[in-house]
């Protein structure tokens, strides 16, 4: 019986350490697998070793695995007008510059002004010597006054010969007169027989000397008024030359004081004392007062520069607006020559400057040139919704600068900018919002940063008291942490 019982406790015992022993083995297995799982969840997420820390039984691993959160910058779309700035040198340059020249030749008397004064119109700025020029208009008034002479003279001749003739023609006419009824007389006594014959032709011949006579002095009347009228228009011929040789030869005399033709400033003088002035050489510049800004630009940029619009005139730091005083012309080797204001501004003749002016050049959706990215032959953006992105097909209307127009997006959608490797459609993003850049007139829109973002940033995992959970990569495991 004894050996019996020994072997029955000898049985169980073995019994019971085997129990224990795979209990304690379980329970040893079962720590470090939530451990191990722990772990793993740690490296996906967060907590996993939290979970294998809270005495071999927390939950190890994540629930729901998610994919990676992109981080990428974005921008506001807006639609409206893309804008090209346009710089160009601008020149300040009087509205009125006059090369003065010579009317007539001489030697240079004196120069009375100097570069830089300040003239009015008439004042004189260069003499020429005028002695010559002096006895010239003297001989011409002599001949003038000589020619009137002469015309008179004419006239009074032809004013005394016409009475004379008149009288002449008036007492011949009598003479006919008697002449003609003596013959009418006599004809009728030789019809009655009362006289010969050779006494009737005595008549006649008489009638006939007498209508000689009158026809005689007429034609000697009608010659004298015919010669006079002649003679007095030639002499009033003589005359009219005369006078243009005079008015001429006063006119040369004041031309040898060479005027200003306006209000100005002397800004060159050719010639000084006791040099010879040619005729029509330039002997002084003359310059208006008033001043304004002459510039070139492209012949393409004429449609939308019109007359009376404002541009921008730079000049030592300072921004000026002035507007464009004439209507765009014909370009003149390849370039347009265009004229602005400059009424107020204090700059000197030749100050450079920049000017500054805007065009359109489309009108669109208003996107940076980052954001644009090609994929066989197409442009293309990603335009973000609900936290994820979407590419989406955009025609471009134009460029300028960083700045596309494009068509394709709507007004106050949300484009990334500069995409990162690896965005596909679909990716879920964490947005960092950008301002639109100004660029070429293109309005520049603020955005706040990170207060819109659309995307959200989950954490790895929470850790509870002894034992909580965790979330990550690796696939979810338990353990009870219990033999």
């Amino acid at each position: 019986m004894n050996k019996i019982r020994i072997v029955t406790i000898g049985l169980a015992g073995v019994a019971a350490l085997l129990v224990l022993g795979g209990c304690s083995k379980a329970s040893s297995g079962a720590a470090q697998g939530g451990q191990s799982q722990g772990q793993a969840g740690q490296y996906g997420g967060q907590g996993g070793a939290g979970g294998g820390q809270a005495g071999g039984g927390g939950k190890g691993g994540a629930y729901g695995h998610r994919s990676a959160i992109i981080p990428v910058q974005a921008v506001t779309v807006h639609v409206g007008p893309l804008n090209a700035d346009r710089t160009t040198a601008g020149v300040i340059v009087p509205v009125v510059q006059s090369q003065v020249a010579a009317q007539v030749a001489g030697f240079v008397a004196s120069v009375p002004k100097s570069v830089g004064d300040w003239v009015r119109r008439g004042e004189v700025v260069i003499q020429l010597d005028d002695t010559q020029l002096k006895l010239t208009a003297a001989t011409a008034a002599a001949a003038l006054d000589n020619a009137k002479i002469n015309l008179s003279m004419g006239q009074d001749t032809s004013n005394q010969a016409n009475p004379k003739l008149a009288l002449q023609v008036q007492s011949a006419q009598a003479a006919y007169d008697s002449a003609k009824k003596n013959y009418e007389a006599q004809k009728a006594l030789f019809n009655l027989g009362g006289i010969s014959a050779s006494a009737l032709d005595n008549a006649s011949s008489s009638l006939t000397a007498a209508q000689a006579n009158l026809e005689g002095a007429k034609t000697a009347l009608d010659q004298n008024n015919k010669s006079g009228d002649q003679t007095i228009a030639q002499l009033k011929i003589l005359v009219q030359q005369a006078q243009n040789a005079y008015d001429q030869a006063q006119l040369n005399l004041r031309n040898a004081s060479i005027r200003a033709p306006f209000d100005g400033q002397i800004s060159a003088i050719n010639v000084q004392p006791g040099m010879s002035a040619a005729v029509n050489s330039q002997v002084f510049t003359l310059v208006s007062a008033s001043k304004q800004i002459s510039f070139n630009v492209p012949p393409s940029d004429a449609p939308f520069l019109t007359s009376g619009m404002p541009i921008i005139f730079s000049f030592q730091g300072k921004d000026y607006t002035v507007h464009i005083t004439q209507a765009p012309a014909a370009p003149i080797s390849g370039v347009l020559p265009m004229v602005a204001s400059a009424g107020g501004l204090g700059m000197q003749y030749g100050s450079v400057g920049e000017i500054n002016y805007r065009i359109p050049l489309a009108q669109g959706a208003l996107v940076p040139i980052a954001a644009l990215a090609t994929l066989e032959n197409q442009n293309f953006v990603y335009v973000i919704q609900g936290g994820k992105v979407e590419s989406r097909v955009v025609t471009i209307a134009s460029e300028s600068g960083t700045t596309a127009a494009v068509d394709g997006i709507k007004d106050g959608e949300i484009i990334v900018v500069s995409p990162p490797p690896g965005l596909l459609t679909g990716s879920q993003v964490q947005l960092t919002m950008m301002d639109q850049p100004a660029n070429a007139g293109s309005q520049a829109t603020g955005q706040q940063p990170a207060s819109q973002q659309q995307g959200v940033r989950k954490s790895g995992g929470s850790r509870t008291g002894g034992g909580g959970s965790g979330q990550g990569a690796g696939a979810p495991s338990s353990g009870s942490g219990k033999p």
